[in-house]
């Protein structure tokens, strides 16, 4: 998808990457909701999928839309204050410490930085990792997921 965005539609490298992942993902959930009825062609549904993806990003490129506008379904439960608020009290600080100590070290490495960079846009934090913006959110997901459900299933000694 992303080799087809590249040579048909002109897309830079790492934009293709981003539209065709969220391509990806998009699809796939609507194959595991089973929300994708008489489809012969998956392949084919994949590549429209991934084109309408970057002719979104053109459009959204011209002027920046807030994330929690975007056409980005919010994932419940990571807004800054759905992460900070049931996170506080002493014991679930100490959880969350002894959480983040548990992480591999390029995981807790990455949480560090997004806590150095948390009043910055994600597009720019992106960009000083060298990462593309679909990557840094994904992997910050899955970060901030990881240790959400450490802390609720963790018990310090």
């Amino acid at each position: 998808m992303g080799l087809y965005l590249q040579s048909v539609m002109g897309a830079d490298v790492e934009i293709a990457k981003d539209c065709a992942q969220q391509a990806f993902e998009k699809v796939y959930g609507k194959i595991t909701t089973h929300s994708i009825d008489n489809i012969d062609d998956l392949f084919g549904y994949l590549i429209r999928s991934a084109r309408n993806e970057y002719l979104m990003f053109l459009r959204r490129d011209k002027f920046e839309v807030p994330s929690e506008q975007s056409y980005f379904t919010r994932i419940e439960g990571t807004s800054s204050d759905d992460v900070i608020n049931p996170l506080y009290s002493e014991e679930k600080e100490r959880l969350l410490e002894y959480c983040i100590e548990k992480l591999k070290e390029g995981k807790r490495k990455f949480f560090n930085f997004v806590l150095e960079h948390i009043n910055e846009r994600d597009k720019d934090s992106a960009r000083k990792l060298k990462m593309s913006y679909g990557n840094f959110r994904t992997k910050k997901s899955r970060v901030i997921d990881a240790l959400r459900e450490c802390v609720q299933n963790a018990t310090i000694d």
